[in-house]
Protein backbone atom coordinates (compact mmCIF):
# COMPACT_ATOMS: atom_id res chain seq x y z
CA UNK A 1 0.00 0.00 0.00
CA UNK A 2 2.78 2.33 -0.24
CA UNK A 3 1.66 3.77 -3.26
CA UNK A 4 -1.79 4.89 -2.07
CA UNK A 5 0.00 6.74 0.65
CA UNK A 6 2.69 8.14 -1.44
CA UNK A 7 -0.54 9.43 -3.62
CA UNK A 8 -2.26 10.59 -0.41
CA UNK A 9 0.91 12.37 0.32
CA UNK A 10 1.52 13.95 -3.04
CA UNK A 11 -2.59 15.27 -2.58
CA UNK A 12 -1.58 16.86 0.94
CA UNK A 13 1.63 18.88 -1.26
CA UNK A 14 -0.58 20.07 -3.81
CA UNK A 15 -3.34 21.03 -1.88
CA UNK A 16 -1.34 23.01 0.98
CA UNK A 17 2.02 23.46 -0.05
CA UNK A 18 2.19 23.93 -3.51
CA UNK A 19 -1.13 26.25 -3.56
CA UNK A 20 -0.50 29.72 -2.36
CA UNK A 21 -3.10 32.21 -1.09
CA UNK A 22 -2.71 33.65 -4.13
CA UNK A 23 -3.81 31.12 -6.52
CA UNK A 24 -6.32 30.58 -3.73
CA UNK A 25 -7.95 33.65 -3.94
CA UNK A 26 -7.21 33.96 -8.11
CA UNK A 27 -9.31 30.91 -8.29
CA UNK A 28 -11.95 31.90 -6.15
CA UNK A 29 -12.10 34.88 -8.20
CA UNK A 30 -12.43 33.46 -11.26
CA UNK A 31 -13.61 30.23 -10.93
CA UNK A 32 -13.69 28.29 -14.28
CA UNK A 33 -11.45 31.15 -16.16
CA UNK A 34 -8.72 31.13 -13.72
CA UNK A 35 -5.53 30.09 -15.68
CA UNK A 36 -4.20 28.82 -12.08
CA UNK A 37 -6.92 26.29 -11.23
CA UNK A 38 -5.60 24.69 -14.88
CA UNK A 39 -2.13 25.00 -13.14
CA UNK A 40 -3.01 23.69 -9.58
CA UNK A 41 -5.35 20.67 -11.32
CA UNK A 42 -1.84 20.00 -13.43
CA UNK A 43 0.99 20.20 -10.50
CA UNK A 44 -1.86 17.06 -8.97
CA UNK A 45 -1.74 14.97 -11.53
CA UNK A 46 2.23 15.08 -11.83
CA UNK A 47 2.69 14.44 -8.42
CA UNK A 48 0.85 11.50 -8.49
CA UNK A 49 2.45 10.38 -12.14
CA UNK A 50 5.99 11.39 -10.12
CA UNK A 51 4.92 8.47 -7.38
CA UNK A 52 3.01 5.86 -9.82
CA UNK A 53 4.84 2.45 -9.77
CA UNK A 54 4.35 2.19 -13.55
CA UNK A 55 5.05 5.29 -15.49
CA UNK A 56 3.47 3.68 -18.63
CA UNK A 57 0.14 4.57 -16.65
CA UNK A 58 -0.07 7.88 -18.68
CA UNK A 59 -3.88 7.54 -17.99
CA UNK A 60 -3.58 8.79 -14.47
CA UNK A 61 -2.50 11.83 -14.52
CA UNK A 62 -4.79 12.33 -17.23
CA UNK A 63 -7.63 11.28 -14.70
CA UNK A 64 -6.29 13.01 -11.44
CA UNK A 65 -6.12 16.33 -13.40
CA UNK A 66 -9.58 16.30 -14.99
CA UNK A 67 -11.30 14.55 -11.36
CA UNK A 68 -9.27 17.32 -9.48
CA UNK A 69 -10.27 19.86 -12.04
CA UNK A 70 -14.34 18.93 -11.50
CA UNK A 71 -13.90 18.83 -7.90
CA UNK A 72 -12.64 21.76 -7.55
CA UNK A 73 -14.86 24.15 -9.70
CA UNK A 74 -17.55 22.51 -7.39
CA UNK A 75 -16.80 23.94 -4.44
CA UNK A 76 -15.35 27.21 -5.69
CA UNK A 77 -19.53 27.66 -6.92
CA UNK A 78 -19.87 26.41 -3.13
CA UNK A 79 -20.07 29.02 0.01
CA UNK A 80 -17.13 29.47 1.74
CA UNK A 81 -18.26 27.03 4.69
CA UNK A 82 -15.91 24.14 6.75
CA UNK A 83 -18.78 21.79 5.51
CA UNK A 84 -17.80 22.40 2.13
CA UNK A 85 -13.98 21.79 2.35
CA UNK A 86 -14.76 18.56 4.34
CA UNK A 87 -16.59 17.47 1.15
CA UNK A 88 -14.02 18.23 -1.17
CA UNK A 89 -10.87 16.58 0.50
CA UNK A 90 -13.35 13.64 1.21
CA UNK A 91 -14.31 13.65 -2.77
CA UNK A 92 -10.35 13.77 -3.79
CA UNK A 93 -9.22 11.30 -1.24
CA UNK A 94 -11.71 8.85 -2.45
CA UNK A 95 -10.65 9.18 -6.22
CA UNK A 96 -7.34 8.61 -5.16
CA UNK A 97 -8.45 5.08 -3.40
CA UNK A 98 -10.37 4.29 -6.51
CA UNK A 99 -7.68 5.08 -9.03
CA UNK A 100 -5.11 2.99 -6.57
CA UNK A 101 -7.28 -0.20 -6.75
CA UNK A 102 -8.19 0.43 -10.42
CA UNK A 103 -4.33 0.38 -11.35
CA UNK A 104 -2.12 -0.57 -8.58
CA UNK A 105 -4.04 -2.55 -5.33
CA UNK A 106 -3.32 -6.37 -6.42
CA UNK A 107 -6.44 -8.51 -8.27
CA UNK A 108 -9.28 -9.13 -5.53
CA UNK A 109 -8.04 -6.69 -2.86
CA UNK A 110 -11.10 -4.74 -1.86
CA UNK A 111 -13.68 -7.21 -2.29
CA UNK A 112 -11.15 -9.03 0.40
CA UNK A 113 -10.26 -6.91 2.51
CA UNK A 114 -13.69 -5.01 2.74
CA UNK A 115 -15.26 -8.37 3.96
CA UNK A 116 -12.35 -9.23 6.30
CA UNK A 117 -13.47 -5.53 7.66
CA UNK A 118 -17.45 -6.16 7.52
CA UNK A 119 -16.81 -9.50 9.84
CA UNK A 120 -14.09 -7.83 12.03
CA UNK A 121 -15.34 -7.57 15.88
CA UNK A 122 -12.39 -5.94 17.00
CA UNK A 123 -13.76 -2.88 14.27
CA UNK A 124 -17.20 -3.10 15.29
CA UNK A 125 -16.47 -2.95 18.58
CA UNK A 126 -14.11 0.28 18.12
CA UNK A 127 -16.69 1.58 16.59
CA UNK A 128 -19.56 0.96 18.21
CA UNK A 129 -17.56 2.26 21.59
CA UNK A 130 -16.65 5.87 19.73
CA UNK A 131 -20.19 6.21 18.58
CA UNK A 132 -21.50 5.92 21.89
CA UNK A 133 -19.74 8.34 23.70
CA UNK A 134 -20.47 10.89 21.09
CA UNK A 135 -24.11 12.31 21.08
CA UNK A 136 -25.92 8.80 23.02
CA UNK A 137 -23.67 10.10 26.02
CA UNK A 138 -23.99 13.43 25.70
CA UNK A 139 -27.62 13.02 25.69
CA UNK A 140 -27.49 11.39 28.88
CA UNK A 141 -24.69 13.79 30.92
CA UNK A 142 -26.60 16.58 29.62
CA UNK A 143 -29.93 14.82 31.51
CA UNK A 144 -27.95 13.53 34.24
CA UNK A 145 -26.70 16.59 35.65
CA UNK A 146 -29.53 19.09 34.28
CA UNK A 147 -30.84 20.18 38.00
CA UNK A 148 -27.45 21.56 38.49
CA UNK A 149 -26.72 22.94 35.47
CA UNK A 150 -30.33 25.32 36.42
CA UNK A 151 -29.34 26.00 40.03
CA UNK A 152 -25.71 27.55 38.59
CA UNK A 153 -27.71 29.48 35.72
CA UNK A 154 -30.45 30.66 38.66
CA UNK A 155 -27.44 31.65 40.82
CA UNK A 156 -25.70 33.54 38.06
CA UNK A 157 -22.91 31.37 38.57
CA UNK A 158 -22.50 31.23 34.66
CA UNK A 159 -23.48 34.52 33.31
CA UNK A 160 -19.75 34.87 31.23
CA UNK A 161 -20.42 34.98 27.56
CA UNK A 162 -19.32 31.58 25.95
CA UNK A 163 -20.13 30.06 22.12
CA UNK A 164 -22.92 28.51 21.25
CA UNK A 165 -22.76 24.73 21.92
CA UNK A 166 -19.00 24.72 23.12
CA UNK A 167 -19.15 22.84 25.99
CA UNK A 168 -20.90 19.95 24.10
CA UNK A 169 -18.41 19.73 21.64
CA UNK A 170 -15.58 20.20 24.12
CA UNK A 171 -17.52 17.34 26.42
CA UNK A 172 -17.42 15.22 22.45
CA UNK A 173 -13.84 15.23 22.02
CA UNK A 174 -12.43 14.83 25.53
CA UNK A 175 -14.91 11.89 25.87
CA UNK A 176 -13.31 10.45 22.64
CA UNK A 177 -9.39 11.09 23.49
CA UNK A 178 -10.34 9.42 27.27
CA UNK A 179 -11.86 6.20 25.32
CA UNK A 180 -9.20 6.19 22.92
CA UNK A 181 -6.15 6.00 25.77
CA UNK A 182 -7.54 3.38 27.02
CA UNK A 183 -8.84 1.46 24.06
CA UNK A 184 -5.23 1.81 23.06
CA UNK A 185 -3.81 0.98 26.38
CA UNK A 186 -2.22 4.48 27.01
CA UNK A 187 -4.20 5.08 30.92
CA UNK A 188 -1.78 8.13 31.38
CA UNK A 189 -3.10 10.31 28.55
CA UNK A 190 -5.99 10.41 30.66
CA UNK A 191 -3.65 12.15 33.59
CA UNK A 192 -2.39 14.69 31.23
CA UNK A 193 -6.04 15.36 29.81
CA UNK A 194 -7.16 16.31 33.25
CA UNK A 195 -4.26 18.40 34.04
CA UNK A 196 -4.92 20.21 30.91
CA UNK A 197 -8.30 20.70 31.55
CA UNK A 198 -8.10 22.02 35.44
CA UNK A 199 -5.14 24.53 34.00
CA UNK A 200 -7.65 26.01 31.16
CA UNK A 201 -10.18 26.03 33.78
CA UNK A 202 -8.72 27.24 36.51
CA UNK A 203 -9.34 31.13 35.58
CA UNK A 204 -12.89 30.63 34.91
CA UNK A 205 -14.19 28.78 38.53
CA UNK A 206 -11.94 29.98 41.14
CA UNK A 207 -12.99 32.13 43.83
CA UNK A 208 -15.40 30.87 46.30
CA UNK A 209 -18.35 33.00 44.28
CA UNK A 210 -18.08 30.59 41.55
CA UNK A 211 -18.02 27.73 43.75
CA UNK A 212 -21.47 26.34 42.03
CA UNK A 213 -20.36 26.12 38.90
CA UNK A 214 -17.10 25.02 39.80
CA UNK A 215 -18.60 21.98 41.34
CA UNK A 216 -21.06 21.51 38.63
CA UNK A 217 -18.19 21.53 35.95
CA UNK A 218 -16.41 19.08 38.41
CA UNK A 219 -19.26 16.81 38.64
CA UNK A 220 -19.64 16.64 34.36
CA UNK A 221 -16.20 15.92 34.23
CA UNK A 222 -16.16 13.51 36.61
CA UNK A 223 -19.10 11.26 35.18
CA UNK A 224 -17.89 11.89 31.11
CA UNK A 225 -14.82 10.40 32.29
CA UNK A 226 -16.13 8.06 34.31
CA UNK A 227 -18.43 6.68 31.33
CA UNK A 228 -15.90 7.09 28.90
CA UNK A 229 -13.05 5.22 30.77
CA UNK A 230 -15.93 2.22 31.21
CA UNK A 231 -17.30 2.48 27.94
CA UNK A 232 -12.99 1.75 27.16
CA UNK A 233 -12.81 -1.31 29.48
CA UNK A 234 -16.02 -3.00 28.19
CA UNK A 235 -14.66 -2.51 24.54
CA UNK A 236 -11.46 -3.87 25.25
CA UNK A 237 -12.74 -7.25 25.97
CA UNK A 238 -14.20 -7.58 22.66
CA UNK A 239 -11.24 -6.49 21.35
CA UNK A 240 -9.47 -9.72 19.22
CA UNK A 241 -5.90 -9.15 20.56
Amino acid sequence: MVTLFQWLFAHLLGDFIFQTRAMVRHKQRLKARSWMLYLHCAIHGILVYLFAPNWNLWILPVLVTFTHFVIDLWKLNQPDKPVYFIVDQIAHILTIFILWCLFVAPAGWLPKNWISVMHNQSAWAIATGYLLVTFPLSLLLAGATQKWRREAEETGMRSSISLNDAGKWIGIFERILVYTFVVTGHFEGIGFLIAAKSILRFNDIKGSEARKEAEYILIGTLMSFSFSIMIGLIIRCFIQL
